[in-house]
């Protein structure tokens, strides 16, 4: 396939691409996007719903003695775009990924002409005046304003937006916290670094887990002390893959980690009343003041992940 035109405009919801500079605006705001996923969009956009293969991406936007590393690049590119679209990998609006194969522009775009020119599709389309007799195919700007003015709509080989639709305004997307990503890192991996302690610290107490387990349930305890040991075991394979996973900045941790999440959940709540067992030394007082801050560490964990990979940046 070519390469998108140097020229035009392409519209899709809020968004404008200007397909000569790449610029990227929503609401006429300027988006931050840099060359190489500024040029991957214009050539999903300017295809909008074809599959872009992967080696086609390469072709397009790499030349054949330029040696990078292709996958990371466009895993990387695909990032960007998304973050600055507010894309959803889950749940797209705008870039659907097919697994090993590429990707697809989902949304409706309309596209225009740059300024003082008139694009094939329009004329295809026979929506503005013909010139005069020996100037077949060329049109003044006069021509273009005046069937603006008439309300004609500009053909598009990609289909273009009803005129209702282009014109409601959009809904903005609720602000959404987030920290800084290395202070955030930080604070997840250190949250990891807790658990480990506790877990850590039962394998070693086991003992006296056992202990004051036959001492609060008596016989039960027989039952409870092994699987407690075990979920230690568990929780310490769990946390050391967290930490290599987030820590390393692995691309789909973020992803791992919410489709881990619901499990997670519940096995870190379980593990909230833990301070129970420490209640005949610190008193039942500070051990469930203890249980609340352990209670919200879930939560936590997924505040902090969604700001090192925001929804719209996992690949």
């Amino acid at each position: 396939m070519p390469p998108p035109p140097l020229q035009g405009r392409i519209r899709f919801e809020s968004f404008d691409l200007d397909l000569r500079t790449r610029e990227l605006r929503k609401n006429g705001r300027l988006i931050k996007l840099q060359d190489q996923p500024g040029k991957l969009l214009a050539l999903l956009a300017c295809r909008a719903g074809e599959l872009v293969t992967r080696a086609e991406i390469e072709k397009a936007l790499w030349r054949e003695d330029e040696f990078v590393e292709f996958e990371h690049a466009v895993n990387t590119a695909m990032r960007k775009i998304r973050v600055a679209l507010g894309d959803d990998l889950e749940k797209p609006r705008f870039i659907e990924t097919l697994p090993r194969k590429g990707y697809r522009f989902i949304a409706a775009v309309e596209t225009s002409p740059a300024e003082g020119s008139q694009s094939r599709a329009d004329g295809d389309a026979g929506q503005a005046a013909p010139g005069p007799s020996g100037f077949a195919g060329q049109h003044s700007v006069d021509n273009a304003a005046t069937a603006k003015n008439t309300g004609a709509e500009e053909a598009s080989p990609l289909g273009a937006l009803p005129a209702a639709e282009s014109a409601t305004p959009p809904v903005s997307a609720a602000p959404t916290f987030s920290l800084p990503r290395a202070r955030a890192r930080l604070l997840f991996l250190t949250v990891q670094g807790g658990y480990l302690a506790m877990y850590g610290a039962a394998l070693y107490k086991e003992e006296a887990v056992r202990e004051v387990l036959a001492q609060g349930l008596g016989g039960p305890a027989a039952i409870v002390a092994p699987l407690i040991l075990v979920a230690a075991m568990c929780g310490i394979a769990v946390r050391l893959y967290l930490l290599a996973s987030v820590g390393l900045n692995h691309p789909a941790a973020g992803a791992k980690f919410r489709r881990l999440f619901p499990a997670l959940f519940v096995f870190d709540t379980l593990w909230a009343v833990s301070p129970l067992l420490l209640a005949h030394k610190i008193g039942y007082g500070l051990a469930l003041g203890s249980i609340a801050p352990l209670a919200y560490l879930p939560f936590s964990q997924r505040t902090l992940i969604g700001s090192i990979y925001p929804r719209s940046q996992s690949t």
